[in-house]
């Protein structure tokens, strides 16, 4: 596939676009704080601008799955029902649940005497300005979601869409600047390493959202580190499936076929694609017999003309044939009629490597590409073991076993960030639920409800009636011993369990007639020294 040269931003539009954006939001709050009605008037706004960037997703949805095709001949199936389908589904439900989330904060309750009559309640509000950058695999989903979640979070972003895709960038700035947003509130900012060291070296977000690469990721980190700025970072990870010695025989080949459509859709450039396959020995040869009729079945061949997605660039590609040429297992390809063609566009055939170990080539890293491994086990916690030395915390895992103690027991040793237990990937469609890595596989979440408190700040209010003060007096100078032994009693907890763990008295319930006595009390105080 052949790129077309992007027009990068020169480092003083960059300058111009972040100062933009945050005057932009000091200027937006200023105006709507005179508004008669502040939060309803600001959800109207955030809703308006969802739905405009909605119905530009729509009108450019072919610009959109042309531009992924001439990037990396990228299937339409998957353009649609990976990006598009769900980017607009993710959209919708900002807007349908936008309104109870912002205008209606969570209200808390302390039942402690000094809380018991105020007003408590946490309200989400905006955070800033924001800094997302996404990646080339998913170019437009993981661009415009997380845009969508801070435009919901009443933030003003800065978009900086990968390079390597330069046609789906260009599609971006095309669906930017259809959506209408005013000027200011969106930027979007075009270039390679040079220009995102200059945004992110600006220091003037209020959080970076990016996704990529572990490597990228930690630089990312530190570069935010230096502003004590947030981030959300979603990286990669070597993802394992298990298919263990309890699965039932009879459900193999829809196992295979299910991690196989992850794993090989998008020619295995998925941050939570099945990197590999952990196989109880018992099954071993039965699974890698079906892994190869279902390869045959889903692609009876592979032309130019097969719907399959190549990879994005040559350094991808080289790596790919590297672990290929390196490995020391048994190769199975899907069958291809025009193998130097294919290749010469960047095609690697659908492709499982078997009879490996841990110390295979293959094992190294994420294998970010259509190549699955199939590693044997013979015991459980010895194969989990490998897992936590080589390849901890991944971004999900994958689980096929029809014990629900093994399941636990696999759950509750391999930490990842998310999990399925009887398919793969699908996790990723469900409208409101986290998604989010753990350890090297990133932090934070958003998806849902969870983007909307990615991009917004947890505000704690209280309000304190001024005739408490009656029953708090004892709190003000000069202090005295009856004062402070009222302080204690008053708002030190006791506990109801004692010193070898064992449940006491159920001090909750006592708590409230303890209140009650506190009351009485403090106003007696009170009326002594007002």
């Amino acid at each position: 596939m052949t790129s077309v040269p992007l027009v990068y931003d020169s480092l003083d539009e960059i300058d111009d676009k972040v100062q933009l954006v945050n005057d932009f939001y000091h200027d937006h709050r200023l105006e709507y704080s005179q508004k008669k009605n502040i939060r309803k008037e600001e959800l109207n706004f955030r809703l308006l601008q969802l739905k405009k960037l909605y119905y530009s997703v729509m009108d450019n949805e072919e610009m959109l799955i042309e531009a992924m095709y001439k990037d990396f001949h990228r299937a339409k199936m998957e353009s649609l029902s990976f990006e598009l389908i769900k980017l607009q589904n993710d959209i919708l439900f900002l807007i349908k649940n936008l309104k109870k989330w912002y205008l209606k904060p969570t209200k808390l309750k302390d039942y402690t005497p000094p809380f018991m009559f105020g007003n408590i309640f946490v309200d989400n509000i905006s955070l800033g300005s924001v800094l997302v950058i996404s990646p080339f695999n998913f170019p437009v989903l993981l661009a415009l979601a997380p845009l969508a979640g801070a435009i919901s979070g009443g933030n003003t972003v800065i978009l900086k869409p990968s390079e390597v895709t330069s046609y789906s960038a260009m599609a971006l700035q095309k669906v930017i600047e259809d959506s209408k947003f005013p000027k200011g509130m969106i930027e979007i900012v075009q270039g390679g390493i040079k220009e995102t060291t200059r945004l992110l070296e600006s220091g003037k977000f209020n959080k970076i959202f990016y996704t990529g690469s572990e490597k990228v990721g930690s630089i990312v980190a530190v570069a935010a580190s230096k502003t004590v700025t947030p981030c959300i970072l979603e990286l990669g990870g070597k993802s394992p499936t298990f298919i263990t010695e309890h699965f039932s025989k009879s459900n193999i080949k829809t196992a295979i076929k299910r991690t196989f459509f992850s794993g090989f859709a998008n020619a295995g450039q998925i941050c939570v694609r099945p990197d590999y396959l952990v196989v109880h020995e018992s099954i071993y040869d039965e699974v890698v017999s079906i892994s190869k009729d279902v390869l045959n079945e889903f692609w009876p061949s592979l032309t130019e003309d097969t719907e399959y997605t190549y990879l994005v660039n040559e350094t991808s590609f080289k790596n790919a044939k590297k672990v290929l040429n390196m490995t020391k297992g048994e190769i199975y390809s899907v069958d291809c009629k025009e193998k130097e063609e294919l290749e010469n566009n960047l095609c690697i055939p659908p492709t499982i490597i078997f009879n490996i170990d841990w110390s295979d080539s293959v094992m190294e890293s994420e294998n970010f590409s259509p190549i699955i491994p199939i590693i044997k086990y013979t015991n459980l916690d010895n194969a989990i073991d490998n897992i936590i030395k080589c390849h901890d915390t991944p971004l999900v895992q994958y689980i096929f076993s029809n014990d629900r103690q093994e399941t636990e027991h696999i759950l509750n040793r391999v930490r990842s960030g998310g999990c399925i237990v009887g398919d793969t990937l699908i996790h990723l469609g469900i409208a409101d639920a986290p998604f989010g890595g753990i350890g090297k596989s990133g932090y934070g979440n958003y998806g849902g409800k969870w983007s909307f408190k990615a991009f917004t700040h947890e505000r704690l209010s209280f309000k304190q009636p001024f005739w408490m003060d009656l029953l708090l007096s004892m709190r003000y100078p000069p202090y005295t011993k009856s004062k402070t032994n009222l302080v204690q009693f008053a708002t030190a907890n006791k506990p109801w369990f004692d010193r070898e763990g064992n449940d006491l008295f159920p001090w909750t319930r006592l708590s409230y007639i303890l209140a009650i006595i506190f009351i009485f009390i403090s106003i007696l105080v009170g009326y002594c020294y007002a």
